[in-house]
C-alpha cells in the first residue's frame, strides 16, 4: 500500500505545481518581458520488490522558461535597427517640412527680391521701387537667418536626446550588473537552477538596451551576462559597468559626442550606429548639419553674387554700388587637444567651386592634409599656408598664423555659419546701382562702319575703371590707347583694359576714335538693375552650373528624397522587426487557448492522482478490517 500512496502523493505534488505554473503563465500572459515557463517532469526511480520493478511516481526537477537566444538575439537586432531609423525618420521629416515651407518661402523671397529688381530697371530714379527692393532684400535675409535658427534648434534637441539617452543606457547598465549579481546567487543556492523571475528582468532589460543601441551579449558559466556596444566596447562585464558619458565635440563645445568613463575622454560616437542613439547622431550627421551647410553654401553665393553686380553699377550719386549683402566669415576651429594657440584664417575665393562639405586640415610630418568630414575624401591642396601663399582647395583660401604642431587639427566650415549671419547692410535706396559704371560713344567725326557696345565691368575693383578712356584706330586692324602703344584689333574681339570690357565691330577707318569713361548722371540709366533681375537663373554655383533657384530647388528636394529613402527603409525594417518579434512570441510568450488546455490537462491529472489515492486508502482500509476481523 505504501507505493500507492507515495506514487499517488508525489504525483499531486507534481501536478499541483504544473498547475500553479500554469496558472502564474496566465496571469502573466501580458507582462512585458515575461517567459513562458514549464514543468520538467521525470519518472521517480524504480523499486524492486523481488518479483517486479515498480515505478516510484514522478519528481519535479525544474521549472523551464521557454526562451531561445537566437530569436531573441535577432529580436534585439531588428530593434537597434529600427530604433536608429525611428530616430532618422524623426528628423529628416521635420527637415522636409522645414525646408518645405521656409524654403519655399525662401523661393519666394528669392523671387520677390528679382521681381523687385526688375521694377526698379522699369523706373531706375523712383525712390519708391528702390525702397521696396529694400524691403525685398530684408525678406531674404529674414528668411535665411530663420530656417538656419530652426535647423540650429533640431541640433540642440538632439543633444538634449543624446543626454537622456546616454543616462537611461546606464541606468539599464546598472540595473543589469545588479541582476547578475543576484542570479549568480541563487543559481547557486537552487543547485544550479537559474531564477526563472530574474531572467525575464534581465532579459527586459537587454531587450529595452537594444532599442538604443546597438549590442551584443556573452554569457559565463555561472550565469551572468556581459553586454558589449559599439565595436566591442563592454558596458556590463558580471557585475562591473562601464558608464558612458557625454564629451564636447573636440572641434564644438556645444555638440555632444559619447564617451566612456575608461576611454579619457575620446570619442566613441563612430561605433555607435544603431538604436536611438546612433540614430540620433546620424540626423545630425546626415541631415541637420548638410542642410545647414548647403543653406549657408545658398547664402554665400547669393550674397556674392548680388554684391558683385551691386559693385559693377552705379548708384544715384555716381558711385560705384555699395554691397547689399554681407554673410559672416567662414569659421575654422583648432581642436581642442592642439597643445599650441595656432589659428586658422579661412576665405572664400571662388563661389564657383565652394561645396557644401566640412573639411579637417590637419598637419603631419610637416605636411598639410585636408578631408572632407563626412566621407575622409582626401582633398589636393596648394600652397603653403602662408599670406603669400595660402593653401588652396576647392574656392578656398586657407593661412595658417604660425607653424602648427604635428598632430594639429582644424575644422574648416565654409559655409555652417553663412545662412544665420546672412543680412542686408545696405538702407540707403539711392546707393543702389540701378545704372551701368562706364558709358562708350564714337566721335562724330567717325567715318568708317565701326561701332562699339555698351561694355561690361570685368574689375570694379580697378581705380582706373571709371578713368576716361580714348581707343583711336591707326589702320583698319591696330588701335592705340589714350594716344599711345598699338594694338592688333579683330572685329567683334574683346578689349579688356582699366576692369572693363568692350566690343568694337566692323570696319574702322584710320583716326575713328571711341571712348569708355564713367557713366556718372546718367540716372536714367537701368543696365546695371536689368542685370540683377536677371542673376537668378545664372549658373553661379558648381563651375557655373547651378543658379541660386536651382540650388534651392535642389536642396529641398534633396531632403526630400532623403525623407522618403528613410520612410521606405523605416517600413521595411518595420516589418523585419514585427516578424522578429513575432518568432520571439511563438517561442516565449503565452498563449492562452494552449495554457487553457494545459490547466484541463493537469486538473485531470491530478484529480486521476487523487483518485488513486483515494483507491489506496480504501485497500489499505479494507486490509485492516480484514485482519481485525481475523
Amino acid at each position: 500500500m505504501s507505493d500507492v500512496f507515495g506514487i499517488s502523493v508525489s504525483a499531486l505534488q507534481a501536478f499541483q505545481s504544473a498547475i500553479s505554473v500554469t496558472g502564474n503563465n496566465v496571469a502573466n500572459a501580458s507582462t512585458p518581458g515575461y517567459a513562458r515557463e514549464t514543468v520538467n517532469l521525470v519518472e521517480g526511480t524504480p523499486q524492486s520488490n523481488g518479483a517486479a520493478t515498480i515505478g516510484s511516481g514522478v519528481v519535479l526537477t525544474a521549472v523551464s522558461r521557454a526562451f531561445s537566444q537566437a530569436t531573441a538575439n535577432q529580436l534585439n537586432s531588428s530593434q537597434s535597427s529600427l530604433g536608429q531609423l525611428d530616430s532618422l525618420q524623426t528628423y529628416t521629416t521635420q527637415i522636409d517640412k522645414l525646408l518645405g515651407t521656409t524654403g519655399a518661402g525662401l523661393s519666394t523671397a528669392l523671387q520677390n527680391f528679382y521681381n523687385a529688381w526688375s521694377d526698379v530697371a522699369n523706373n531706375p530714379t523712383s525712390a519708391a521701387t528702390r525702397q521696396a527692393l529694400l524691403g525685398k532684400a530684408q525678406s531674404v535675409a529674414a528668411s535665411f537667418q530663420s530656417t538656419s535658427s530652426q535647423l540650429y534648434s533640431l541640433n540642440s534637441d538632439v543633444n538634449s536626446r543624446i543626454s537622456a539617452d546616454v543616462q537611461q543606457i546606464n541606468s539599464i547598465a546598472t540595473s543589469i550588473s545588479k541582476l547578475n549579481q543576484q542570479i549568480v546567487v541563487g543559481t547557486a543556492q537552487a543547485g544550479g537552477n537559474p531564477p526563472n523571475e530574474l531572467l525575464d528582468q534581465r532579459d527586459k532589460l537587454v531587450s529595452d538596451l537594444s532599442k538604443l543601441t546597438a549590442i551584443s551579449t556573452t554569457h559565463d558559466s555561472n550565469g551572468a551576462l556581459n553586454v558589449f556596444i559599439g565595436t566591442g566596447q563592454p558596458l556590463v562585464l558580471q557585475g562591473t559597468t562601464t558608464s558612458l558619458t557625454t564629451v564636447a565635440n573636440q572641434f564644438n563645445s556645444t555638440q555632444l559626442e559619447i564617451s566612456t568613463t575608461t576611454s579619457g575622454g575620446s570619442a566613441i560616437s563612430g561605433s555607435i550606429t544603431s538604436g536611438d542613439l546612433g540614430g540620433l547622431l546620424a540626423a545630425r550627421a546626415q541631415a541637420i548639419d548638410p542642410a545647414k551647410n548647403q543653406l549657408g553654401q545658398i547664402a554665400t553665393a547669393l550674397s556674392q553674387a548680388v554684391n558683385t553686380q551691386q559693385n559693377s553699377g552705379l548708384d544715384l550719386n555716381g558711385q560705384l554700388g555699395a554691397n547689399l549683402f554681407v554673410v559672416g566669415t567662414p569659421q575654422a576651429v583648432a581642436s581642442a587637444k592642439n597643445p599650441d594657440s595656432v589659428t586658422v584664417t579661412l576665405g572664400v575665393t571662388n563661389v564657383g567651386a565652394l561645396t557644401a562639405n566640412d573639411y579637417i586640415l590637419s598637419y603631419t610630418a610637416g605636411a598639410y592634409s585636408l578631408t572632407r568630414s563626412s566621407d575622409g575624401t582626401v582633398v589636393p591642396l596648394a600652397g603653403a599656408g602662408t599670406p603669400a601663399s595660402p593653401l588652396t582647395a576647392e574656392g578656398l583660401s586657407i593661412v595658417v598664423s604660425a607653424t602648427p604642431t604635428a598632430g594639429d587639427q582644424f575644422l574648416l566650415q565654409p559655409t555652417a555659419q553663412a545662412a544665420g549671419t546672412f543680412s542686408t547692410v545696405l538702407t540707403n535706396p539711392s546707393k543702389i546701382a540701378a545704372a551701368g559704371a562706364i558709358q562708350t560713344s564714337a566721335a562724330n567725326g567717325n567715318t568708317g562702319s565701326a561701332t562699339i557696345g555698351a561694355g561690361t565691368v570685368l574689375n570694379a575693383a580697378n581705380p582706373a575703371l571709371l578713368s576716361a578712356t580714348a581707343i583711336q584706330f591707326t589702320s583698319a586692324t591696330t588701335y592705340s590707347v589714350n594716344g599711345a602703344g598699338s594694338f592688333p584689333y579683330t572685329a567683334g574681339g574683346n578689349i579688356s583694359l582699366n576692369g572693363w570690357q568692350v566690343q568694337i565691330s566692323g570696319t574702322p577707318a584710320i583716326g575713328d576714335s571711341f571712348t569708355v569713361q564713367s557713366n556718372a548722371g546718367a540716372t536714367g540709366d537701368n543696365r546695371n538693375a536689368l542685370a540683377s533681375a536677371t542673376q537668378q537663373t545664372q549658373g553661379v554655383l558648381a563651375n557655373g552650373t547651378i543658379s541660386i533657384n536651382g540650388a534651392v530647388s535642389a536642396l529641398i528636394t534633396g531632403i526630400g528624397s532623403q525623407a522618403q529613402q528613410v520612410n521606405t527603409a523605416h517600413a521595411a525594417q518595420t516589418a523585419v522587426n514585427s516578424n522578429a518579434l513575432s518568432n520571439f512570441q511563438s517561442i516565449s510568450g503565452v498563449n492562452l487557448d494552449e495554457e487553457a488546455a494545459s490547466l484541463l490537462q493537469w486538473q485531470q491529472a491530478y484529480q486521476a492522482a487523487a483518485q488513486a489515492l483515494k483507491i489506496g486508502s480504501s485497500l489499505f482500509q479494507s486490509l485492516l478490517t480484514a485482519v481485525q476481523a481475523a
